[in-house]
């Protein structure tokens, strides 16, 4: 597991050292001793631990997976850990304690922990605009993950791949210290949006520690910077949200909601969670020219916002009709493909119709 607080990173280093087995099974625990007697493996078990002297910890692992018996063993029922020569067995090594069947996964998609490793995220900003000026007034910073091969991994694969190994505090602070420097690199002088995750975020004080330090480290202008949530529907502790939104306005940042009116979002939590912007579903904006019941959620949507002083900003906004449509019924923001795609380099200026 990775270490919710520090966020350290577990490794499937080369190096030599010591892996410990943690199975309390006696039978599986036999079967386990077997299988590594088999691989060549010098183990010893120590009560519920199997000890064992590796060459290396990689060669280990890619031996143990190749094993079609350890289906009988349970592979996701035993935790491995790795010490390097001469570690100390301290919290920061029982931090990256994986199953095997963890361990298994990541070995099979090296490109995936590489991206970690090397810290290999770049970030690529899509403009926001102003109704009805059509001036740019912000990014939205939008993360991809850098392949050794220096093609890009879609963030919808990066954050799933880090969910499904308990990596996703880790990205998501990655991200978001990222999009800091890399729109101060770009010479970013508007707003930024930045995503992240609420159900990452535990104790919005540790969590969030290495965000602002790089926000001030960078001299950003709080005022400036959006904290935007993602996947609000999947936060069932809506108390815990408001606490991160909070924090953030604790420290001067503004915050905004993220795909409001997908039909995950209660219209009552909206006012109650105090966000200073919500940016409306694209599905909802989509053809919402010709759509009444898309117009009516959109009314819904604007008149709470209107009343609870939150600027409303339209997503994925594609043609002149979608842009009429919007700007004439209360959105003051717009974002989407008929202004610009996400680039690498920021767009500067943007033209189109409406």
């Amino acid at each position: 597991m990775t270490c919710k607080k520090c966020g350290t990173l577990p490794t499937i280093s080369p190096s030599a050292g010591e892996a410990f087995f943690n199975c309390s099974v006696e039978p599986l625990q036999a079967k386990l001793l077997v299988i590594l007697k088999e691989e060549g493996q010098t183990a010893r078990p120590e009560g519920d631990v199997i000890r064992v002297q590796v060459v290396s910890f990689q060669q280990l692992v890619a031996c143990l997976s190749r094993r079609a018996d350890l289906a009988e063993v349970e592979s996701e029922g035993i935790s491995l850990l790795f010490l390097e020569q001469g570690q100390q067995l301290d919290f920061s090594a029982f931090s990256r304690t994986k199953s095997l069947k963890k361990w298994f996964f990541l070995l099979n998609n090296r490109e995936f922990l590489d991206i970690f490793e090397n810290n290999s995220l770049t970030t690529w900003f899509q403009p926001i605009v102003s109704l009805p000026s059509h001036e740019i007034v912000a990014y939205e910073c939008l993360s991809r993950g850098v392949k050794p091969d220096g093609s890009l991994m879609p963030p919808s694969l990066l954050f799933k791949l880090a969910e499904e190994n308990d990596l996703l505090f880790y990205l998501d602070r990655l991200c978001r210290e990222n999009a800091l420097k890399t729109a101060a690199v770009k010479k970013v002088s508007v707003d930024i949006f930045i995503n992240f995750i609420p159900t990452s975020i535990y104790v919005p004080e540790t969590c969030l520690q290495s965000t602002l330090h790089w926000a001030q480290q960078l001299e950003y202008d709080p005022a400036r910077v959006v904290f935007e949530v993602v996947e609000t529907h999947q936060v069932s502790d809506l108390q815990h949200l408001r606490g991160i939104l909070d924090y953030y306005r604790s420290k001067g940042f503004r915050t905004a909601l993220d795909d409001i009116g997908s039909g995950h979002t209660n219209l009552a939590t909206l006012a109650a969670l105090g966000a200073d912007l919500i940016k409306v579903d694209m599905e909802i904006i989509r053809g919402i020219d010709k759509d009444p019941v898309k117009q009516s959620i959109f009314g819904a949507l604007a008149g709470i916002a209107k009343a609870n002083n939150i600027k409303v900003l339209a997503e994925g906004v594609e043609t002149c009709e979608e842009l009429v449509y919007v700007k004439q019924n209360g959105a003051e923001l717009a974002q989407g493909y008929l202004f610009a795609k996400p680039e690498a380099e920021p767009v500067r200026r943007v033209e189109c119709c409406g």
